[in-house]
């Protein structure tokens, strides 16, 4: 009787352990002090299915991992060899710790296929009545560690996927290099601010700041190099700014500073921006280190106070965009309030280079106008290829303001290459319509960016052999300067040229170096005398005194000449009288359409 009262006093102890906590090893820590308390054990010690990962597992691994042992200062213990063959077995596995009359007895019973949960006793052994009671007990365990695990892993994935989310929203608003705010998240603070300083009556300022010279570091050390500089600048900044404000990242060495605190009126705002400028510039003084290497670099500032009437947030940012770009024109380190009348012909440039890169991606807005060339015959001798920009948001902007725009942001290389093989496409239409037999060729204007790129030769007979046209039918204008400044490489360059047929003409002659050195040593065939002497030549003794110099030295070197502008019947009698034989002008033909060129060839001009 008194047995019966014990073995169910111990049964209901441990049966309210189990599931007293959901997880698992303080449940399992509860259970296995209470069985060595009642039973007698000198340790417990569980071992659970687990991949290599970690993670609890039921089927399919043979593996087993020790997770607890109480106490937990117990020695580990070894379990027997098949340990986990029939996993829907209860039964409780009863062997000695070691080959010894005294050694500990152990009794391992399945947690059904989670793992193994191993009793040790010091003495006498269990007895068969108290195995047959724990046996119930340990289903119920097992089906408390099922729920633990099933319940932990259940936090781990909310965790997991709270972790992943707000990952996400980190990287949505910040930027993935310097952990600074990025643009999205720079707009909706200053879109808060401005609210802010409409409703209080006060003024703020957003700084814009751009990196002197920062594309040499990127070029010479590498861009590993730039991106550790970038991560410093924006250390450095933050800690000048402080708590208040905000420093955000826009894209490359592009950063801008809000402002944190409001304030009265425009007066103080420029005192707080002017110190805030103070210690920019004092803690740029020093070299900043990135990696291995210490590197000093400045910022040109442009600085926006807001609010300015019903300006946006957007407009704001590109004011002060502005105004940085204004302050890098005047020279590195500098900074500059935003002017409306000093920036308005700023804004307009950096519009259209917005809207150049915006047009590269949708080449279908250029279009090649053909001004013919013709003899005192007045055959066709060739054509000239002109760009024209159809802009989608203002009248066709001039080639003399999109070209040099193109040249200075490094968007000459594809401008240049558009036209290229647009060309070389057009010749293959036109001398599929059988032009007359003095029509030789198609200029083409090359500009020492695209001249001077490596690979420039090679593309350039790609896009030949793509059109399947004779190289001959081509021929490349270039300035003076950019044979004179890249001499040894031009001369190379020009013989693999006019070893494949196409031909050299000097653009603009006159209005370079003028050299007549590299004439004579360069495979040159052609000069083009610049619309700038032709203009009034038949009034303008200086002018005719040049040009008639210029076709002397053609004619002595046996180099063709084609006089360029050629707009009055005046003109054209001059450089006869001079000894020109080849002309083109507006007297002859304005800059037409493919279409209109093939036209107009089918009409020639009576003889001059």
């Amino acid at each position: 009787m008194n047995n019966t009262l014990k073995y169910l006093s111990i049964q209901h102890e441990l049966g309210m352990a189990v599931g007293t906590t959901l997880r698992l090893q303080p449940m399992l820590a509860t259970f296995s002090r209470i069985v060595l308390r009642r039973l007698g054990l000198s340790s417990v010690h569980f071992h659970m299915r687990k991949t290599l990962d970690g993670e609890h597992a039921q089927h399919g691994v043979n593996r087993l991992d020790h997770v607890l042992s109480v106490p937990r200062n117990a020695a580990p213990i070894s379990l027997p060899q098949g340990i986990l063959v029939d996993d829907g077995s209860d039964d409780c596995v009863h062997y000695r710790c070691a080959d010894r009359e005294n050694s500990p007895h152990c009794y391992s019973f399945r947690l059904g296929a989670l793992g193994v949960m191993t009793l040790q006793r010091i003495g006498n052994p269990l007895d068969p009545p108290i195995i047959e009671l724990l046996k119930p007990l340990i289903t119920r365990l097992a089906l408390g560690c099922q729920a633990s695990i099933e319940h932990e892993n259940l936090l781990l994935a909310v965790a997991a996927r709270r972790k992943a989310e707000e990952t996400i929203l980190f990287q949505l608003l910040h930027d993935d290099l310097t952990r600074l705010p990025n643009r999205r998240l720079l707009m909706q603070r200053l879109d808060a601010e401005l609210l802010r300083a409409r409703d209080q009556h006060r003024c703020g300022a957003l700084l814009f700041l751009d990196l002197d010279r920062f594309k040499m570091v990127n070029d010479t050390l590498g861009h590993a190099i730039g991106d550790l500089l970038l991560v410093a600048v924006a250390d450095k900044l933050q800690q000048i700014l402080g708590a208040d404000g905000m420093v955000a990242r826009l894209s490359g060495d592009e950063f801008v500073m809000l402002m944190g605190d409001l304030v009265r009126d425009e007066r103080q705002v420029r005192s707080r921006v002017d110190v805030l400028l103070a210690a920019i510039r004092a803690e740029f003084s020093d070299a900043l280190h990135a990696g291995e290497h210490r590197l000093h670099v400045t910022p040109s500032i442009g600085i926006e106070i807001f609010p300015d009437r019903d300006c946006s947030a957007e407009q704001i940012l590109r004011r002060a965009d502005t105004a940085m770009y204004q302050a890098k024109l005047s020279g590195p380190n500098g900074s500059m309030y935003y002017n409306s009348q000093l920036s308005a012909g700023i804004e307009l440039r950096r519009q259209l280079e917005k809207e150049l890169q915006l047009a590269l991606k949708a080449p279908d807005q250029f279009e090649l106008y053909y001004q013919s060339q013709h003899n005192l015959a007045g055959d066709f001798i060739g054509a000239e290829a002109l760009i024209r920009w159809h802009s989608p948001y203002r009248d066709a902007p001039s080639p003399t303001i999109f070209i040099p725009l193109a040249e200075e942001t490094g968007l000459m290389l594809e401008l240049g290459r558009l036209v290229i093989r647009r060309a070389c496409a057009d010749i293959r239409r036109l001398f599929a319509h059988d032009p007359p037999a003095h029509f030789r060729r198609v200029s083409i204007n090359v500009s020492a960016v695209q001249f001077n790129h490596p690979d420039f030769v090679q593309c350039l007979f790609a896009d030949i052999d793509e059109a399947g046209i004779d190289s001959y039918r081509l021929a490349l204008e270039l300035t003076e300067s950019t044979l004179i400044r890249n001499h040894e490489s031009a001369s190379t360059k020009m013989a693999q040229l006019r070893g494949r047929g196409v031909k050299i003409a000097i653009d603009d002659f006159g209005t370079g170096y003028s050299s007549l050195a590299y004439l004579s040593r360069l495979p040159v065939e052609s000069i083009k005398i610049d619309q700038s002497f032709v203009h009034d030549l038949d009034s303008n003794g200086g002018n005719r005194a040049i040009v008639g110099t210029i076709i002397a030295l053609g004619r002595a070197l046996d180099i063709d000449l084609v006089a360029e502008g050629v707009e009055t019947e005046a003109e054209l009698a001059s450089l006869e009288a001079l000894g020109c034989r080849n002309y083109q002008g507006l007297l002859f033909s304005r800059p037409q359409p493919l279409d209109c060129l093939i036209a107009q060839l089918r009409r020639p001009l009576p003889t001059a």
